[in-house]
C-alpha cells in the first residue's frame, strides 16, 4: 500500500489535478460482461480464458451485483450474527461467485512502461487474471488492491477476468452492522508508470509549539526496475492557498543510492534516519492552519528527474498544517479543546448499495456542514479517498477506521494469533493510504472486535509511524460504559476514552471520578484522556431524544468533549410494493434474506435519499456556531457568544423577526460585534415598538446566516437561530 496519488507528466498538470489530463491513467468503469456461479468451484477455466463471451449479460462497475435486478443473489442484513452458520474460518458451500470480463487496449507508449491494475474495492475475495494468466488475489473489501500487469499485457487487445467470491474467511473480519453486499463496488482503472518511478509520497504537515510555524516533511520513495542508478533527483514545489510558491523555487534532493562503494557511515546514517528515500524538511512561517472551520490547504508538487535532468513524472498532494495532541484530559486540535459534534457514516445508496458516487459522497459532506456537524467517523471501514478529499476541502475532522469488526466472535477472534497478521495488515494499509489527508486527526483500530494483544501492537505501530495523530479504539473501553454502570479504566490501545451509548449519568460519574485520584484530590488527574463517545444517540425511528441534555453536560463538564451520533443515513433500499405499486424503503428480510435483523439498519439522521429528519435540525440548532442569550429583551439587550474554535463572526450576518401570536409584525437586520472565537459580547438591538394585544404572546426570533457563499452553502444559509 502507498498514499493516494496520481501521476502526471509535469508539475503543472499535477497541480491542475484532473485525472483526464494524465496520459498514464485509463478508467475501466462502465459495462463489464458478467456471469454468476453458485460457488467458486463452478467457475470454469473457459470462463476466464475464452474469447469475450457474447451471451453473458452486462453489469455496471462500480456496483454491487446484489443490487442488480437481473442477478439472482440479493443483499442480506445482519447486525451481530454472521449471515451463515459455522465457526471461523468456515464459509458456506453455496458461495456466489461473480466473474467479470472486459477487454482493453494498451494506450500508445505504455508497452515500455510499467502497467498496474487498481481495484478500488471488491467484496469479499478477489482473484485477477489477465490474458489467461493468474496475476494475484487479495482480500479487505474496503481498501484498494493493486496488481502489476507489466509482464502479461500486450499490444492490442487485452482481456481481464476478475473473479469475486462473496464469502471468505475475511468475512469474519467484516461483520459490520450493515448490508452484506458483493461485487466490484469501487472504481477500477489501469495506471502506467516509468520503470523508475515514485513508489510513495508521504507528507507530514504539522505545527511547531508556537502554533503559527508550519513544519513540513516530504518523503519521496523511488522504486527501480533494475539496479539503482546515481544521479536521479526529486524536486518539490510548495504552493500556498493563494497559488503562490512558498519557497520561491523548488526544493531539490538527490535520490540516495547505496552500493558497495558507499561509505558505511553514510549508509548507517541514512537508514537510521529515514531510509533510502528523498527527504525534505522545512519550516513555513505564518502558516495558515487547517481546521474544520477554516480548511486552508497547501499543495506539494513532487517531481522525479532522471540523470539528464528531465522530468519523468510528477504528482501533487493537497495538505493542511495542523496539530493533534491529548493533554490534561483534553483533545487539542491546533492547541484548542475542540468539541466534537460528530456523526458516524456508512457507505450507502438506496439504489446501488455500497457503491456510492463521488457526487453522493460530496453531497453527504455538504449536508453535514450545513447542519453544523464538524466531525465524521468512517464507520466501520476506510472510505473511498474521494470522501476524504471532500472532508479535506470543505472541513470535517475525521476518525479513519480500519476494516476490522469481528462482532459475531467479539472477544475470541482477535485473541486468536492466527488472525493477528490480517488485523494488523488492514490497519497498516489504511494508515499507509490515508496518511496525507489533513482532515484525519485519529486512526481507529476497528470496531467491536474485543481487546487483544494485536490491538496494543497496532496502536504502538501507529504512534511510531504517525506521531502527529492519535489512536482511537472503543474495544479498549468496552464493556465499561453501558447504562449507568460505573465505568472501568480504558486500556492503552486508545488515546481517547471512547465508549458507545453511555447514559448521561455514566459520563458525568466518569468525569467526577477521573478528575482526582481514588484517595481524594491530587495534582495529577487519574485519567489524562478526554471522553468522546464513538457512538451515542442511536437514530432509530422517532429517536435522538436527550440531545440537548447530553450537550448541556458536555459543554459544562471538564473531560467530556463530544461524540458521534449513530448514524448518518438510514440504510433502507428502494423497493416497490407489487400489490400497491407504492415505493418504500426495504430492510432486512424484504429480500428473502435469512437470517436477518429487520429494521435495525434504519437508524439515520437522514432518510436513505438524504431527506433531512427533525433530529438533524435539532443537532444543527445545538451545534450552532454562535448563540444568543437575552439579558433585557424590552431594551433589545442580549449577549452574543461565538462558539467557534478558530474563526471570528465576520462570515455571518444577522437578522430578527418579531412575531405576535405567530404572525410576523416586524423584521430587520443587525450588525454582529467583532467577536473572536470563544468570546462573547453584549449588544442592543434597535427594535421597533409593536402592538401586542392583551392576552397575545410576542416572540423575538434571531438568526445568523452566511454573509457570502461558502463552499458548502449559498449566501443566506441559516446556521444559528433562537
Amino acid at each position: 500500500m502507498h498514499a493516494t496519488f496520481r501521476r502526471f507528466p509535469d508539475d503543472e498538470a499535477a497541480l491542475a489535478g484532473d485525472p483526464a489530463g494524465s496520459p498514464w491513467e485509463r478508467s475501466l468503469d462502465g459495462d463489464w460482461s458478467f456471469r454468476l456461479a453458485a460457488r467458486p468451484e463452478d467457475v470454469t477455466w473457459d470462463d476466464i480464458v475464452s474469447d469475450q463471451p457474447d451471451d453473458w449479460p452486462m453489469i455496471t462497475v462500480p456496483g454491487c451485483w446484489t443490487m442488480d435486478p437481473d442477478v439472482d443473489d440479493g443483499p442480506q442484513y445482519t447486525n451481530v450474527r454472521m449471515p451463515f452458520p459455522g465457526e471461523p474460518p468456515a464459509v458456506p458451500d453455496d458461495n456466489p461467485t461473480g466473474v467479470y470480463r472486459r477487454t482493453f487496449s494498451l494506450p500508445r507508449g505504455w508497452k515500455s512502461r510499467r502497467t498496474v491494475l487498481h481495484v478500488g474495492g471488491a467484496e469479499s475475495c478477489l482473484y485477477v487474471f489477465c490474458n489467461g494468466v493468474p496475476v494475484g488475489m487479495g482480500k479487505d473489501s474496503r481498501l484498494p488492491q493493486e496488481f502489476d500487469l507489466t509482464d502479461v499485457v500486450r499490444r492490442g487487445t487485452n482481456t481481464l477476468a476478475l473473479v469475486v467470491v462473496r464469502w471468505s474467511d475475511a468475512s469474519w473480519l467484516e461483520d459490520q452492522d450493515h448490508w452484506w453486499m458483493a461485487g466490484l463496488h469501487r472504481s477500477v482503472r489501469i495506471e502506467s508508470s516509468a520503470p523508475t518511478h515514485l513508489a510513495d509520497v508521504r507528507v507530514d504537515a504539522g505545527l511547531d509549539d508556537d502554533l503559527v510555524t508550519g513544519t513540513l516533511r516530504v518523503d519521496a520513495e523511488v522504486a527501480w526496475a533494475a539496479a539503482p542508478e546515481r544521479g536521479w533527483r526529486v524536486e518539490a514545489t510548495v504552493i500556498d492557498p493563494d497559488g503562490r510558491s512558498v519557497f520561491g523555487q523548488p526544493l531539490s534532493c538527490d535520490v540516495p543510492v547505496f552500493d558497495a562503494t558507499t561509505p558505511a557511515r553514510e549508509v548507517i546514517s541514512a537508514y537510521l534516519h529515514h531510509g533510502a528515500v528523498a527527504r525534505f524538511e522545512e519550516t513555513v512561517d505564518d502558516v495558515r492552519r487547517w481546521s474544520s472551520e477554516l480548511p486552508h490547504r497547501y499543495s506539494v508538487a513532487v517531481s522525479l528527474l532522471d540523470v539528464g535532468g528531465e522530468v519523468v513524472e510528477s504528482t501533487a498532494i493537497r495538505i493542511g498544517f495542523r496539530r493533534v495532541e491529548v493533554v490534561d484530559r483534553e483533545l487539542l486540535l491546533n492547541g484548542e479543546p475542540v468539541l466534537i459534534r460528530g456523526v458516524n457514516r456508512h457507505d450507502h445508496d438506496p439504489d446501488t448499495g455500497k457503491a456510492v458516487t463521488v457526487d453522493s459522497m460530496r453531497r453527504d459532506v455538504v449536508l453535514m456542514k450545513q447542519h453544523n456537524i464538524n466531525a465524521v467517523r468512517t464507520a466501520h471501514y476506510p472510505n473511498d479517498p474521494a470522501f476524504l478529499d471532500a472532508c479535506d476541502e470543505l472541513g470535517l475532522w475525521v476518525i479513519d477506521e480500519a476494516n476490522v469488526e469481528s462482532h459475531a466472535r467479539l472477544e475470541s477472534l482477535t485473541a486468536d494469533p492466527r488472525w493477528s497478521a490480517a488485523v494488523l495488515d488492514r490497519i497498516q494499509r489504511m494508515v499507509a493510504r490515508d496518511r496525507n489527508h489533513p482532515s484525519i486527526f485519529a486512526f481507529s483500530l476497528g470496531n467491536e472486535s474485543g481487546y487483544a494483544p494485536v490491538h496494543d501492537a497496532a496502536a504502538a505501530w501507529i504512534r511510531a509511524t504517525e506521531p502527529g495523530r492519535i489512536v482511537h479504539y472503543e474495544g479498549a473501553v468496552h464493556p465499561a460504559f453501558f447504562g449507568t454502570e460505573e465505568p472501568g479504566d480504558a486500556g492503552p490501545a486508545t488515546d481517547l476514552v471512547c465508549p458507545m451509548y453511555p447514559s448521561i449519568e455514566a459520563i458525568t460519574n466518569w468525569a467526577a471520578r477521573t478528575a482526582a485520584g481514588a484517595d481524594g484530590p491530587t495534582d495529577v488527574p487519574a485519567e489524562h484522556r478526554p471522553l468522546i463517545m464513538c457512538e451515542y444517540s442511536h437514530a432509530m425511528g422517532n429517536s435522538n431524544g436527550s440531545l440537548a441534555d447530553y450537550w448541556a453536560v458536555i459543554e459544562t463538564t471538564e473531560g467530556l468533549q463530544g461524540g458521534f451520533v449513530w448514524d448518518w443515513a438510514d440504510q433502507g433500499l428502494r423497493a416497490v410494493d407489487p400489490t400497491t405499486s407504492r415505493e418504500f424503503w426495504a430492510y432486512g428480510g424484504h429480500f428473502g434474506d435469512e437470517p436477518n435483523d429487520a429494521t435495525f439498519c434504519c437508524n439515520g439522521l437522514v432518510w436513505p435519499d438524504r431527506t433531512v429528519k427533525p433530529a438533524l435540525v435539532e443537532h444543527a440548532y445545538l451545534a450552532a456556531p454562535i448563540r444568543f442569550r437575552p439579558t433585557d429583551l424590552k431594551r433589545g439587550r442580549l449577549v452574543v457568544a461565538n462558539l467557534e474554535d478558530f474563526r471570528d463572526v465576520s462570515w455571518l450576518h444577522a437578522g430578527f423577526e418579531i412575531r405576535v401570536d405567530g404572525a410576523v409584525v416586524a423584521d430587520g437586520a443587525f450588525d454582529l460585534p467583532e467577536l473572536p472565537a470563544g468570546f462573547e459580547a453584549t449588544i442592543e438591538l434597535d427594535l421597533p415598538i409593536v402592538e401586542v394585544p392583551a392576552g397575545a404572546e410576542a416572540h423575538l426570533d434571531l438568526r445568523a446566516e452566511t454573509a457570502e457563499p461558502q463552499a458548502w452553502a449559498p449566501t443566506g444559509h441559516r446556521v444559528a437561530w433562537q
